[in-house]
């Protein structure tokens, strides 16, 4: 489980595989019952933790995440190793990914068909360390380690960070799901004060950031309407139903103002540019709950996926 096996990488494609899903003409399927999100997520240490979701078996049968991920990682000569040593391919193997990030660490839950003994083995040829099922190898920087265990029969309880023993923080008495469990193939929860201070945001997606502050929830999905219509959506929970209206206010003007900047710059809304893409955004508000959706054209996602590589 060396890091030549990018872990990250792995998950930015699938993520880019979830933004084609309408764009290949395909609406969003659940997947067989016994794969629920919470069956993987309530494994993490959710507090106070940004999680994320991603249905790899959903995407794969959808034929999107082979179009993505498929030929140029295989053409990778550490990628094609890894497979070969340890006989996991993440293309046809991996199921789910349920992970949770938290002061600098990261721990992960992932469904699907592992090679316990080449993975045991792959981690010894590469120095690290493995005593019965759980297993240690050393990062890409000093103070970075990556641990996993066999957590059940198709589950790897995995983590990396400062410290060898960070994948017994994934526990193997699965807790509770910490949100209402989103029907998306991918989805995330960003605590607000997380979401403050991601400077990394493009300028136009900040402007919708100061209105989150003090919400008790926020959920981000990637998925499909059922006119096979790609969106991203945010469903966030406020304190109360006042704050809930003075939020959806926000959004509103924000999304006005973004139109007027364009009309004053005499541009039209460009759909493969993400300010484009914003101004297209609808708002509602039940209750404490405010729903924000945004269509993602197609142009969008070629411009993403297209700077991958």
């Amino acid at each position: 489980m060396n890091t030549r096996f990018q872990f990250r990488r792995l998950v930015t494609l699938v993520l880019l595989a979830a933004c084609a899903l309408a764009a290949g003409g395909i609406y969003w399927f659940r997947a067989r019952q016994a794969a629920r999100p919470s069956d993987l997520v309530g494994y993490l240490p959710t507090a106070n933790a940004s999680v994320i979701y991603i249905d790899v078996d959903a995407l794969r049968r959808s034929g999107i995440l082979g179009a993505f991920a498929g030929a140029k990682t295989a053409e990778e000569p550490d990628y094609r190793q890894f497979v070969q040593e340890t006989k996991f391919d993440y293309g046809q193997d991996l199921d789910a990914v349920a992970a949770a990030f938290k002061d600098g660490r990261t721990y992960s839950a992932l469904r699907g068909r592992f090679h316990w003994k080449d993975l045991r083995d792959y981690a010894a040829r590469q120095n690290g360390s493995c005593h019965n099922d759980f297993c240690v190898v050393a990062g890409s920087q000093p103070n970075r380690r990556i641990s996993f265990y066999q957590l059940s029969s198709d589950v790897l309880a995995m983590a990396i960070g400062p410290d060898d023993f960070g994948a017994y923080q994934v526990k193997s008495q699965s807790g509770h799901l910490p949100l209402v469990e989103p029907k998306e193939p991918v989805w995330a929860l960003i605590p607000a004060p997380v979401l403050q201070s991601m400077d990394a945001l493009p300028a136009s997606a900040k402007a919708y950031v100061p209105a989150l502050k003090g919400a008790d929830e926020i959920v981000f999905s990637i998925g499909a309407d059922r006119d096979r219509q790609m969106q991203f959506g945010v469903h966030v929970t406020c304190k109360d139903a006042p704050a809930a209206s003075a939020l959806l206010a926000q959004f509103e003007e924000t999304t006005k103002a973004l139109r007027e900047l364009l009309a004053r710059q005499r541009q039209k809304p460009d759909p493969s540019d993400l300010g484009g893409a914003l101004v297209a955004g609808s708002f509602r508000r039940d209750e404490r709950q405010v729903y924000a959706t945004w269509p993602i054209p197609k142009a969008f996602v070629d411009a993403i996926t297209g700077s991958v590589y």
